[in-house]
């Protein structure tokens, strides 16, 4: 049995259907999808009872070449487990961490931004490596800052989750365009032809 939720509406010139289209995460009709990005365009859809995995939903999804599977869901593991693995300091430093997590699996945001420092060799990089695996695996699991605000919103719009690696300095222009990218602000830039 399949949820079917319609998301389209009808192109006033064309007469053809429209259909709003979601990258990794959409929430319609009461529920959440996740994009599984194996071949058989699988989608985790979770409701107020639980979760399951179905073939051909209703929702459409766009991938980017970037974007890699998710490992195959199992039921009946804590969140417990991933304490293991992961390298912070206390128990309410792994709240918070999971706190985040819950948060960055929202389909829309705001988002949290998750900061995270520490000495060399803490394994701060390899903890954002986990992380991003478990909600958008990429090619790039990881990115040095980007140079400019374009740069930055070509990356987010192929992306779930973005991860930058190394930020000694953030530059005012950079803390600004992360904070509008979590909480859905608005960016504009004059369209050229070549674009």
């Amino acid at each position: 049995e399949h949820h079917t939720i319609s998301e389209q509406s009808i192109d006033r010139q064309t007469g053809s259907p429209e259909h709003r289209i979601f990258l990794r995460m959409a929430r319609l009709g009461g529920r959440v999808y996740l994009d599984m990005c194996d071949p058989g365009w699988r989608v985790v859809e979770v409701h107020e009872n639980g979760w399951r995995a179905i073939h051909g939903p209703s929702v459409k999804f766009v991938r980017s070449p970037e974007m890699r599977a998710l490992p195959e869901p199992e039921a009946g593991e804590s969140v417990d487990r991933l304490r293991g693995y992961v390298n912070v300091p206390s128990d309410d430093d792994f709240i918070l961490l999971v706190a985040w997590l819950v948060g960055a699996f929202r389909p829309e945001g705001p988002y949290p931004i998750l900061r995270v420092n520490g000495e060399r060799g803490s394994a701060k990089s390899t903890l954002c490596r986990i992380l991003r695996e478990l909600i958008d695996p990429n090619e790039a699991l990881v990115r040095s800052a980007p140079n400019g605000e374009r740069e930055l919103i070509v990356s987010a719009q192929n992306a779930h989750l973005l991860v930058l690696d190394n930020l000694y300095h953030m530059p005012a222009w950079l803390s600004d365009s992360l904070w509008r990218l979590s909480t859905g602000g608005e960016f504009s830039s004059r369209a050229l032809y070549t674009d």
